[in-house]
């Protein structure tokens, strides 16, 4: 068995309900951009099938919005995962710095 990590993108939300006596009971949802998590797991859970998985991970991020002091203020909301099958190879970043003065890129 080898190791996966799966990367999980949400939707980030705050509560713009807040008055000066705190929060009203009423939240007022606002977006306010995306938040990434990662589990890692063995490759093995791939066989469970892609809604499967999917489930679990939207419930996984559900229940990370319930903890206790951030239902108030913060929420997050599932969007897709894709899986990551090793670390990423690091680039240049010279080389990055230099080709961004470049109008030709071809």
């Amino acid at each position: 068995m080898s190791k996966i990590k799966i990367i999980i993108s949400s939707q980030y939300w705050e509560n713009y309900a807040v008055g000066p006596d705190g929060f009203d009971e009423v939240p007022y949802w606002k977006p306010k951009g995306g938040a990434e998590f990662s589990v890692e797991v063995d490759s093995d859970v791939l066989l469970a099938g892609e809604e499967q998985i999917e489930k679990v991970l939207s419930k996984m991020v559900r229940n990370y919005s319930c903890r206790e002091e951030s239902t108030i203020a913060e929420k997050f909301e599932y969007r897709g995962y894709e899986i990551q099958w090793g670390e990423p190879t690091l680039l240049n970043e010279k080389e990055f710095e230099m080709l961004l003065e470049f109008k030709d890129l071809s």
